[in-house]
């Protein structure tokens, strides 16, 4: 089934049933001062090493909304939510979020620019990636293809040479990298996925056997985004404005 966006609303939350992953849709201006007390010291300590204005307000929307959707399916204030970010790689509190209490339940986060998306689900652990689309000249575009994306991936791109084609390229494929836990750090060239003209969907990942669902979001104009859902059970996604969540709170 595909995504749809779904009418904003506040409350009541829809329910995390199993099979279903949510995607919440905020912007950075959705958040003032006020919503600070929705974050945890531990959320306010990394906001506090981002140096550009813009990069903090996009953290503070993306941590109120994961806490406020969290918090309202486990009875607990947003600030009280225990959220485990422990890499894998280090142990350092930078990782993938993982809630505490509610281990059946799989989440992601990403923002670029003006779009904030968080991913909820009882699915399969998920990954969620948003991106801006760039301005790119030839020779940039070319170098970013070399960069992340196989042979065959590059002859495709030849044949749509655009900065959103190439970002529809690179969402698909962090996306798939965040569901597992790897991060962008891996060669994005061993992760092959299906060209921008169709359906996103994971063709191989050389070296690895992973099964994934891949579903094509919503995000604002000027913005492409995937979502991620490993395992081989049928995933519905349901899209939702989380602007009135943050402004009800």
């Amino acid at each position: 089934m595909s995504s749809r966006v779904l009418p904003a609303r506040a409350s009541p939350l829809p329910a995390l049933v199993p099979g279903v992953c949510h995607v919440w849709w905020a912007r950075p201006d959705d958040v003032g001062p006020r919503h600070d007390a929705l974050l945890a010291p531990e959320d306010l300590a990394r906001r506090a090493r981002l140096r550009r204005p813009a990069d903090r307000h996009r953290l503070t929307a993306a941590a109120a909304v994961l806490r406020l959707v969290l918090g309202a399916h486990v009875g607990e204030p947003p600030d009280r939510v225990a959220i485990d970010r422990t890499c894998l790689g280090c142990g350092e509190q930078h990782g993938k979020p993982r809630p505490a209490t509610l281990p059946d339940v799989h989440v992601s986060v990403s923002h670029s620019a003006g779009a904030v998306a968080v991913a909820v689900g009882r699915v399969g652990p998920v990954g969620i990636d948003v991106e801006e689309v760039g301005r790119f000249d030839a020779a940039e575009l070319e170098s970013l293809a070399a960069y992340a994306l196989a042979p065959e991936e590059r002859t495709e791109l030849a044949n749509d040479p655009t900065a959103r084609a190439f970002t529809t390229y690179w969402t698909r494929k962090e996306a798939l990298a965040k569901a597992t836990g790897d991060g962008i750090a891996r060669h994005l060239q061993h992760i092959v996925v299906s060209p921008p003209s169709s359906p996103p969907r994971l063709l191989r990942w050389e070296g690895r056997s992973v099964t994934a669902t891949l579903r094509a979001l919503h995000p604002p104009p000027g913005a492409v985004g995937t979502l991620a859902v490993l395992g081989p059970e049928p995933v519905q996604v349901l899209e939702h404005d989380a602007g009135p969540l943050l402004r009800d709170d």
